[in-house]
């Protein structure tokens, strides 16, 4: 795989994403590591276009799950999961790509765990894709939900649909600067050139200025807004 490249952007490792003068010409037997997405929080996400969202979810006082509309939950700025299923499947559907929905448990209640898994299978059930995402072609993951979480879910309704999780060994979860400024970077690269790297913004996220090196080292799903932030999967090659 040649190494993914910016445009118009100063970056030690100089990659390319893509021109507007010479179009991509995808080969979508690929599978989504050779491929680059951005994403953001639902309603960002939904209405540019991006086939990427992360939900931070919470549960409220009736173990019921709840959706964080800022960074620093306060128990009220939030909104019911089940809504942001509803939302997914009214404007994330239909599409050539599959949506990428990031879930970040922040409750060790296996309730609202259960819960979160309910309202998938009776929202989003016939998007839910079944099995892991390894060696799947990105044509035919069409119109389908991949679910992204961590050790969270073990042990609960939400295990069995997860397809890919950043406690194993093929998705490595990375904070904005770990992915812009890596102790090891060519370990980095040569991770995402057979495995994934979500990128996502930790709590200092609003001190630093996000620029494109956060590409520099191949990442490939980017929930820090760029630049170069563009809807539907980029061929990386």
């Amino acid at each position: 795989m040649e190494p993914l490249v910016v445009v118009g952007a100063l970056v030690a490792a100089g990659y390319i994403l893509a021109s507007s003068e010479s179009p991509l010409q995808e080969d979508r037997s690929k599978t989504l590591v050779d491929y680059y997405v951005q994403g953001g929080d639902l309603d960002t996400a939904l209405d540019k276009g991006y086939r990427l969202v992360e939900l931070h979810v919470y549960s409220d006082g009736e173990d019921q799950p709840v959706v964080a509309l800022s960074p620093q939950y306060d128990g009220i700025n939030a909104r019911g999961f089940q809504s942001c299923c509803a939302a997914i499947l009214q404007k994330a559907f239909p599409s050539r790509d599959p949506l990428i929905l990031s879930i970040v448990l922040h409750t060790e209640k296996s309730f609202t765990a259960n819960r979160v898994a309910q309202h998938l299978k009776t929202t989003v059930r016939r998007q839910l894709f079944s099995g892991t995402i390894e060696n799947i072609p990105l044509s035919e993951l069409a119109d389908k939900v991949i679910i992204a979480c961590g050790n969270e879910a073990r042990g609960t309704d939400l295990e069995p649909l997860v397809n890919i999780s950043w406690n194993e060994s093929h998705l490595r979860r990375l904070t904005y600067q770990q992915a812009a400024h890596p102790r090891e970077p060519d370990e980095l690269r040569s991770f995402t050139h057979s495995h994934i790297a979500i990128v996502a913004p930790d709590q200092a996220f609003s001190k630093f200025k996000v620029m494109d090196d956060v590409y520099a080292y191949g990442c490939q799903w980017n929930l820090c807004p760029t630049p170069l932030g563009r809807p539907g999967f980029i061929s990386r090659t």
